[in-house]
């Protein structure tokens, strides 16, 4: 069910791999950028997160109007933050469809100990931004 890369190969650079997928896939503009120093992320939580992402990607792809998004995997020093940016119609104006996605990405998160935000970007616009602590998502060698 999940990608064999993740397991080889690790969230970043799997992320490194589907981004392009998903835009030729999708037809979507994506802006991928990664920040921090990176720490390995063990394969079952890196499998939630690119969940998260992927279920956000489709969610553009779907609800926000736009082609165009940004995806940022950020190493902090205590935690491990993935955002995923759009400019399009907003959560806001779907508020009776908070589909199953939603939830599944809150629950996925929740997995890892960590949480998820749905947020206005700039007035317009949708900013899911999921943080999880970098203790639980951590591959600790040995």
């Amino acid at each position: 069910m999940h990608p064999v890369l993740l397991e080889e190969a690790g969230l970043e650079s799997t992320l490194d791999w589907y981004i392009p997928t998903v835009e030729r896939q999708l037809g979507l503009s994506l802006h991928y950028e990664k920040s921090g120093t990176p720490f390995n992320v063990e394969s079952g939580a890196g499998v939630q997160v690119y969940r998260i992402a992927q279920e956000a990607l489709n969610n553009v792809s779907r609800h926000a109007g736009v082609q165009e998004a940004w995806v940022r995997l950020m190493y902090k020093p205590d935690v491990l933050v993935l955002e995923v940016e759009d400019h399009g119609k907003g959560i806001s104006a779907q508020k009776d469809e908070r589909g199953i996605g939603l939830v599944a990405m809150r629950e996925r998160a929740e997995l890892i100990d960590g949480n998820i935000e749905y947020l206005q970007s700039n007035g317009r616009g949708t900013l899911v931004r999921m943080i999880a602590p970098r203790e639980k998502v951590e591959a600790h060698a040995g």
